[in-house]
């Protein structure tokens, strides 16, 4: 693993090239109220692109090392994950925007609009302003330093005011807290991962079979399917997107370890053939998600530790305010695989990507992104390296303290204090 110092270096480096990426040369370190809004030529694009690419693997490679290292802190862990998702977005959106760029420039080379002599054309390339306030957002994740943790998540770290000083309200205000952080994970999970299994819905079988069995070097065999005849600059262009493409898979597999990825995508696959069988809609990640989480066992234990435990009120209120926030970490991650399913809905509709070949692609990232939220829900719900039930065929890391191992720390590994008549 690379010193702090060292990744951090890396990670600022990242975020500057993907920033400047589509900057005219003269507004490159300029405030935004600044810049001149020209467009860059074409070939200091490719070449960003294409420095910006080795960066991107240097960093995420050494970002995915946190994750399988057991020694670091479950904090840095967490924000790594983030980073990773982060990091996954922008390239997505790096991608996308390159893509359109080959396929405009291809069509001003098709239309004589190129200088004798060269094929880039005479206009430079400008990127759609959604774009770079998305990069920016990510860019900021990426930037910011594994030490500060959860804070990545943009979360206010303001503890909860009012707690109850007596200990018949501290439980009662722990049992509320139980349950409406639990409804509140298995509605973002059912929210999210239902978008993104509809989206695999409306994708042939075939394409599902081969993005079930994609891995992130076949997206560098499809360039040559998806561009033919097109001059140098385009064809690196393209290659570049193509690779980011599946650098982008590789960090979502690296957030659920590879191994463990490539079962959940299978398992998925396998729902989705029942789901289009079946005729089912929302009810999986819907109706099935307090199920498959087994949340009523959970708030059944807590029931039977809210009895017996001799915590003191400083303890319970610990644990509310504990689990408040894994409701609030939960949600802000879902929001960021909301971001990234959003960027997959725009890239759809680029052209190289309607292609079979291109459509692999997405099936295989969005497989991985549907299997990142149920591994998600039940991190911060389940403890423990378990296997999620018996719908689950595969283990799932674990990076966060959930509700039911917080609850229990703080009420049920408590013992009970041992009665004078019974002492020697």
């Amino acid at each position: 693993m690379q010193s702090s110092t060292t990744y951090q270096e890396l990670s600022t480096s990242y975020s500057s090239q993907i920033r400047n990426l589509f900057l005219a040369p003269e507004d490159v370190g300029v405030k935004e109220e600044m810049r001149s809004g020209s467009a860059v030529p074409l070939q200091a694009l490719v070449e960003r692109a294409e420095t910006l690419a080795d960066t991107s693997q240097q960093l995420g490679e050494a970002t995915a090392t946190y994750l399988s290292d057991d020694t670091v802190p479950t904090s840095q862990q967490e924000a790594a994950e983030m980073k990773l998702l982060a990091q996954a977005i922008a390239e997505l959106e790096t991608a996308q925007a390159l893509l359109e760029s080959a396929e405009e420039a291809k069509r001003d080379a098709e239309r004589g609009k190129t200088p004798v002599g060269t094929d880039e054309p005479s206009r430079g390339v400008k990127v759609n302003p959604r774009v770079q306030s998305s990069i920016e957002q990510s860019a900021i994740i990426v930037e910011t330093p594994l030490e500060a943790g959860v804070t990545l998540l943009s979360l206010d770290d303001n503890r909860r005011s009012g707690l109850p000083s007596d200990l018949a309200g501290a439980k009662a205000n722990l049992k509320s807290t139980v349950e409406s952080s639990l409804r509140s994970i298995c509605k973002d999970t059912g929210r999210v991962g239902w978008r993104a299994i509809n989206d695999l819905l409306l994708m042939d079988t075939a394409t599902i079979r081969q993005g079930i069995a994609f891995v992130s070097k076949d997206a560098a065999q499809l360039i040559d399917q998806i561009m033919e005849g097109v001059g140098s600059f385009i064809l690196r262009l393209v290659k570049t997107a193509i690779r980011l493409l599946g650098q982008a898979y590789n960090w979502i597999r690296a957030i659920l370890g590879q191994e463990i990825e490539e079962e959940a995508r299978k398992q998925v696959g396998g729902w989705l053939g029942e789901l289009k069988q079946d005729g089912s809609e929302e009810s999986l990640f819907g109706k099935l998600i307090p199920q498959i989480y087994k949340t009523a066992a959970i708030q059944s234990e807590l029931q039977t530790w809210l009895e017996s435990t001799q915590a003191q009120v400083t303890q319970v209120n610990q644990a509310t305010e504990v689990v408040d926030s894994l409701a609030k970490r939960h949600q802000a991650k879902a929001k960021q695989v909301e971001r990234l399913l959003t960027v997959m809905a725009f890239m759809k509709k680029i052209p190289a990507l309607k292609m079979p070949q291109g459509q692999v692609i997405v099936a295989a990232v969005t497989l991985g992104v549907s299997c990142y939220v149920l591994y998600l829900g039940n991190d911060h719900i389940r403890d423990g390296h378990v296997v999620l039930n018996e719908r689950f065929s595969f283990r799932i890391p674990d990076r966060v303290v959930g509700v039911r191992e917080t609850v229990q720390q703080a009420l049920g590994d408590v013992e009970p204090p041992v009665s004078p008549a019974t002492t020697g």
